[in-house]
Formats: structure tokens, sequence, C-alpha cells
């Protein structure tokens, strides 16, 4: 018996706020993950530790996927195939950006950039359906762009920003185009397990591709697998970073509205940054990694508050649902 839709909806919202906090502090898991691998891939480019740090992940996701919902998370439709290709081909390359940005900026910094795709989301949507944007969309644009300058620490001089943080915002066009096609009407019917499990699948696929082909020594890939930190600093990344991030948020962003989703998204860099406060220095202790921990600065404050300014501005004010 389905459930009426306003408890639907609040379903939806704490399953959604859960895996936001879960979300956030994976990111400071992403960064250790990398710290913990670059020993035993030196010389080698950050593509190359990016996509092998990456590959794991996803087909750890796919094991565990299969061993919860047996054979049958294998059996998809022609329509869970055509959701499942897409969202592998836009998640991994916004994994591979923000992965790679990621070993040239901090957790925190990251996880604020990546909610450019807030401001993305509504863009899209008025292009898919020929409208102008509202006036939301705008003044929140506005807000979001000098969030990213104050974090970016735009060169006015120059008008330059990092490499990292470059790459987190291309990034965010590729996850804006992943989190649109959650709420498509034509991948309404889609079951989450199986999607999530063919899509972990192929995009693991794609990871080993780049793998390969980036690696200047092969011994480089199998490395890492003698550390059993980096082994265990991946487990917990895949299942609280990638696997129930996935998973929830294909099943359950469906009964909300897509911007709703956004924001509630939105708080996850907030976790991060607080994450990043003390999570470093116990697992640089326990790993053996050097990760200090960050203090919260007043660019971080600044430019993340905007950000998220923008993203309650198109909540509270918003546009045509």
């Amino acid at each position: 018996m389905n459930a009426p839709p306003l408890a639907q909806h609040v379903r939806a919202l704490v399953a959604l706020a859960v895996v936001t906090v879960v979300s956030g502090a994976s990111f400071v898991l992403f960064k250790a993950s990398v710290l913990a691998q670059q020993p035993f891939a030196v010389g080698e480019s950050t593509w190359f530790i990016a996509a092998h740090n990456l590959l794991p992940r996803f087909w750890l996701g796919v094991v565990g996927l299969v061993a919860i919902y047996g054979g049958a998370a294998l059996r998809l439709t022609r329509t869970e195939w055509t959701q499942a290709a897409f969202m592998a081909v836009t998640s991994f390359a916004g994994c591979m950006f923000q992965t790679d940005g990621l070993q040239y900026t901090t957790a925190a910094t990251t996880g604020f950039l990546t909610q450019f795709y807030v401001i993305l989301v509504p863009l899209w949507w008025a292009l898919a359906h020929r409208k102008r944007p509202t006036v939301t969309v705008l003044l929140a644009g506005l807000l979001v762009l000098a969030g990213v300058a104050v974090l970016a620490r735009v060169d006015w001089h120059t008008f330059r920003i990092g490499r990292g943080e470059a790459e987190v915002l291309v990034s965010t066009i590729f996850f804006s185009l992943l989190l649109c096609s959650l709420n498509w009407p034509a991948f309404a019917a889609n079951r989450a397990e199986r999607t999530s499990t063919i899509m972990f699948l192929l995009e693991g696929g794609l990871f080993a591709v780049v793998s390969v082909v980036t690696c200047r020594d092969p011994v480089h890939l199998f490395q890492p697998y003698t550390s059993p930190s980096w082994l265990a600093l991946v487990v917990l990344a895949t299942v609280f970073g990638t696997v129930t991030p996935f998973v929830v948020m294909n099943h359950w962003q469906r009964f909300i509205p897509t911007t709703e989703a956004a924001l509630m998204y939105s708080f996850s860099p907030v976790v991060a940054a607080l994450s990043e406060v003390g999570l470093p220095a116990v697992l640089s202790r326990w790993v053996g990694i050097d990760y200090a921990n960050q203090p919260l600065s007043l660019t971080l404050l600044v430019g993340g508050g905007l950000i998220l300014s923008a993203n309650a501005l198109i909540q509270f004010w918003p546009q045509e649902k």
C-alpha cells in the first residue's frame, strides 16, 4: 500500500537529510584516501590517482548491491539501462574532475564549490522548457558566483582561479545533469537498486580504462591493495560516500521537487567543513598520513554563507515547480 503524498514527502526529506550528513563527512574520507594512495603512485599523474582511487569504490558498490538484492539487481528494462548508462557517464565525468580537483584544494572548499550545481539545475530546467530563468534564479546565481569568487580566491588582476577550484566547478556541470535525470518522468518507474548497480558497474569500467591508459608504472595498479589502511579508507568511502548516497538519492529524490532536493544537499559542505576541523588529525594518526585539521576561516564562512544563501533563496522564493 502506497503512503500518502505528504507522508512520502516527509520520508523523502528525512532520508535525504541523513544522506546529506553522511556524504558531507565523506569529503574528508575522499581526501584521506587520496593522500594514503600517493606514496604508492610516485611519478603518476593526478588523473591516474583520481581514477584508480575511484575504481574500487564503485565496483565494491556493485558487490554490495548484488549481495543485498541478488541477481535481480542485474536484470534491467531498456529504460533502466538507458538511465543507468546516462548516470554512469555523467557521474564518471563529475567524479573524475572533483577527485582530481580535491588534490589541489581542501575538502570543505570542494564541498562548497560543488554546490554550484544548485544553480545549474534550474538553469537546465529553464533551457529544457524554453523559458527564461526566473528572477529568483538570477539573484541566486549572483550570490553563488560571489561565493565561488571568495572560495576560489579569484585573482582579479588576472581573473584566474586555482586548478583545483576550476575542476570542481566543471564537475558540477555533470552532477547537475545527473540530478536532473533522477526526476525525469520517463525514469519514474525505474528501480533504484537496479539502475544503481549497473551505473556502478559501467562507471567502474570507465575508471578502470582511465587507470590503465594513464598509468606510467603497472606496479602502481596493485601496490595500494597491499595497504590495509588505504583499503579501510576505500571501504568507508564506498559505504558512506558512494553506495549509500546514490541508492538513497536514486530512490527518494523522485518524491520531492529537484530544487528542494538541491537545497537539502547544500548542507553537505557545512558538514564537510565541520568534519575537516577535527577529523583529519584522527585519520592521520590512524593511517599514518599528513592531513592537518582545517580551521573555519573567514574566507570559508563568507564564501560558503553566500552559496547557502543562494540555495535558501531558491527554496523559499521558488520558481515554477
